[in-house]
């Protein structure tokens, strides 16, 4: 059984919640008789909700000779989906009963922008709000903006793009982006340098849907460099360990670098044209948020665009040291932009 056709089975005009909730019942506790006690049932009345649903999957569920009861190929594609479909139910039910308790609250946001700024966010939100429940649906800035199509997410801690009209966009702030090399590199003695100078480099890259890449391009595309990648990978970990290996040199946003960065690395910052980032909240127009994810998209505008000057201006190792006396080496800091952009 496909998923689907495990979908239309749960959400179609089939949809059978007894029975679902018996085999849900009957799968976790591998035994009839306390999945009947668990649902204050007879075991008769409980077969017949089972059997009643097999008719509608055409297919048998439960392997009923085994002990514990086992689950079928067709049972085991069903379970993940029913105890899914039916506790998005119960917490739908719960909100409604109670709009301030038990609020569900889905994030779309970029794996290194939740790591390094939402988890004291989060942890506030979870003391001030404790019958929240917060999902983080870490991705890629293309499946982001497939979720906010779709209007499955409240909201998204993203890299700004060319949206759609239908998305709201909370500028929060700009940074600039790096040069990812080993100490060894020719260049890594220098505080910065030009997209030009990479003309001859082998370069590393990030997936050729990423928000990142097609920024990087485009630097490169203005410095007239052409795109010489060696390696192209999907998440940002492999692509600075592909570095560290010396498979390559690689473009970074300032909130995309490690941190700490690993031994045998360095950062330059790239120049000329000298690239940015605007990171911000997405959310659907049309979309009405519950008061706890209006509060936790508050927090987070107040929290990042405090986002230190220093790990704007010279990456995640500059923010924990004091600021210099005199002016920057590494150029102009960038300040957080407007609520308007």
């Amino acid at each position: 059984m496909t998923t689907r056709c495990v979908r239309c089975i749960i959400w179609g005009m089939y949809l059978d919640l007894p029975g679902l909730e018996a085999f849900i019942a009957v799968a976790e506790l591998g035994s009839f008789r306390r999945a009947a006690s668990r649902l204050g049932l007879s075991q008769p009345a409980l077969t017949r909700r089972l059997q009643r649903l097999e008719a509608v999957t055409g297919a048998e569920l439960l392997d009923r000779r085994a002990q514990p009861i086992r689950l079928t190929a067709t049972g085991t594609a069903l379970l993940p989906e029913a105890q899914e479909a039916i506790g998005r139910l119960r917490a739908a039910i719960r909100r409604a009963v109670d709009p301030d308790r038990g609020q569900r609250i889905e994030i779309g946001c970029l794996p290194t922008l939740a790591v390094r700024h939402l988890g004291p966010v989060l942890a506030a939100h979870g003391a001030a709000w404790p019958e929240s429940e917060v999902v983080l649906h870490e991705s890629s800035a293309t499946e982001i903006r497939a979720m906010l199509d779709a209007n499955r997410i409240d909201f998204a801690l993203a890299a700004i793009g060319a949206e759609r009209w239908n998305v709201e966009r909370v500028p929060l702030f700009d940074e600039p982006f790096f040069l990812v090399l080993p100490r060894s590199h020719r260049l890594a003695a220098r505080e910065s340098v030009a997209w030009a100078e990479l003309r001859d480099e082998k370069l590393v890259s990030t997936h050729a849907v990423s928000e990142n890449r097609r920024l990087v391009d485009a630097a490169l595309d203005q410095a007239r460099v052409p795109t010489t990648w060696r390696v192209e990978v999907r998440h940002l970990a492999t692509a600075v360990a592909m570095v560290a290996a010396g498979a390559g040199i690689i473009a970074l946003p300032a909130s995309a670098l490690p941190e700490p960065l690993p031994p045998g690395l360095a950062t330059l910052r790239l120049l000329r044209p000298a690239l940015t980032r605007r990171v911000g909240l997405l959310s659907p127009r049309e979309r009405q948020l519950s008061p706890a994810a209006r509060s936790l998209m508050a927090a987070i505008v107040t929290a990042l665009r405090r986002v230190p000057e220093a790990a704007l201006r010279c990456g995640p190792e500059a923010a924990a040291r004091p600021a210099p006396p005199a002016a920057p080496r590494r150029g102009r800091a960038l300040r957080p932009a407007s609520p308007h952009g």
